[in-house]
């Protein structure tokens, strides 16, 4: 087998190193031959060495949305493994051969010897650079990816109850028109043109046990009088305003059987308004979710423009609303907020990552406040949760790339990444506060006059 030394001299990384240090460096490496889909390093891991590609292929995967993105596939000549040596934190992806290859394994205390040569030093950040480089970029844009995904997802959910409501009540008002067109007809022929019938005004406010109340002697009315359908019918007619004193004057003088089918002809009727209000609610809400989605996007508007932080940071709560769950919400916006000049799509993804992270924080449940206030040239937001918190060594990397505090695959480490790059090229400032007692990201940005009211 080929001497170490012989092989990383080959290599462009190494050509011109001090065979003194080239020496060292071999004495303490190893050269591993891998089969195809063999892992020389495991995302999350704590592995010590560095790896040099001398044949074959790597490839860079790391664990997203649930399936493995590949990042990079490596050349002979490449390094691998250096990044987790700087900063001694956790492989941040997995690397495996995709071909039978040949790797040389440089251990820590032989990386931390090149170290000592500003030329490595040099390579190695020309390298680190550009790989991270490729590497924000991809995960940036499955990042982009999962949230969208997410929010579609959240979307159906919220979507869905209004649609079900629809369909019901619209299956409902089939079957309800039917049935009053049967009671309409036999009405008009045993009342004739004269028959006059006064309706019910809205119903006052009543409390609900006063309701169920109502309504249980409404139904047993009912029952009495042999109308069908009697438990459905009268909680539609204690809704319209219908009370028994009414429905006994407006039957009174009636044969039994004629007043009994226009009692049930009222009631369908109410019935047929109560599902039609309920159409309208549920055709209310969808149009508003619709609306707040194309808010939220910014469809069709300009890329940069005035606006209301506040605004976006309501959408947001309304499209994550199925997240949040038991959650207790509290809102504390100031009067009058100084608007600001931002990419409202990209504001809305800062809402968005930092609502996302307090939800997580807070799975037993817990209460998450935003305030908004104006301060000298700047409105000030901060996001506050009540949950576990986070330790200080954690709290002081938390805007750091691919850094995470979530196993591998539930996080790339470049949300809130995101969001510091976002804040800052908007001129703003993002920092974090946590404690056991929760964790607070306040946000600072500039407003569009430079002065505010506050």
């Amino acid at each position: 087998m080929t001497k170490i030394a012989d092989i990383l001299r080959a290599l462009p990384y190494f050509e011109d190193l001090p065979d003194e240090l080239l020496d060292r460096v071999c004495g303490a490496s190893e050269q591993i031959e891998l089969d195809p889909d063999d892992v020389i390093i495991e995302e999350g891991s704590h592995s010590g060495e560095m790896f040099v590609l001398v044949e074959g292929e790597l490839g860079v995967t790391k664990a997203s949305g649930g399936k493995e993105v590949m990042l990079a596939r490596l050349a002979p000549g490449e390094v691998v493994g250096e990044i987790a040596l700087l900063d001694g934190s956790p492989r941040t992806a997995t690397v495996a051969a995709t071909m039978a290859s040949l790797v040389v394994r440089i251990p820590a205390e032989a990386f931390e010897k090149l170290l000592g040569d500003p030329r490595v030093v040099r390579r190695m950040i020309r390298t680190v650079t550009s790989r991270l480089r490729g590497i924000e970029e991809t995960l940036r844009h499955e990042e982009r990816m999962a949230a969208l995904g997410r929010m579609a997802a959240q979307l159906m959910h919220e979507l869905n109850n209004p649609a079900a409501a629809l369909a019901r009540s619209s299956g409902e008002l089939t079957g309800i028109h039917q049935a009053l067109g049967e009671e309409g007809a036999f009405l008009a022929r045993s009342l004739g043109e004269a028959a006059e019938l006064e309706l019910p005004s809205a119903p006052g406010e009543m409390s609900p046990l006063d309701r169920a109340d109502a309504e249980d002697q409404m139904a047993t009315w009912l029952e009495d009088r042999g109308v069908g359908d009697a438990w459905r019918i009268a909680p539609a007619l204690v809704d319209t305003g219908w009370t028994l004193e009414m429905l006994t004057s407006a039957v009174g003088g009636l044969e039994a059987d004629l007043g009994t089918h226009l009692t049930r002809w009222i009631g369908l009727q109410s019935l047929a308004d109560q599902m039609l209000g309920e159409v309208e609610i549920a055709a209310r809400r969808i149009s508003e979710l619709v609306r707040i989605v194309k808010d939220y996007s910014y469809l069709d508007q300009a890329p940069v423009q005035e606006i209301d932080p506040t605004a976006g940071i309501e959408d947001t709560l309304v499209l994550l609303k199925h997240k949040l769950g038991e959650i207790e919400v509290v809102l504390d916006f100031e009067d009058d907020l100084a608007p600001v000049e931002a990419p409202g799509r990209d504001l809305n993804q800062v809402w968005t990552n930092l609502v996302d992270n307090a939800a997580d924080a807070m799975v037993d449940g817990g209460t998450l406040t935003v305030t908004a206030r104006n301060s000298a040239d700047s409105v000030v937001i901060e996001i506050s949760d009540t949950g576990i918190g986070m330790p200080p060594d954690v709290a002081d990397r938390i805007f750091d790339p691919f850094f995470t505090t979530k196993e591998p695959g539930k996080g790339t480490g470049l949300g809130l990444h995101t969001v510091h790059t976002i804040i800052t090229r908007i001129g703003g400032t993002i920092s974090v506060a946590s404690s056991q007692a929760g964790t607070t990201f306040t946000v600072e940005l500039p407003t569009t006059s430079g002065t505010s009211d506050g």
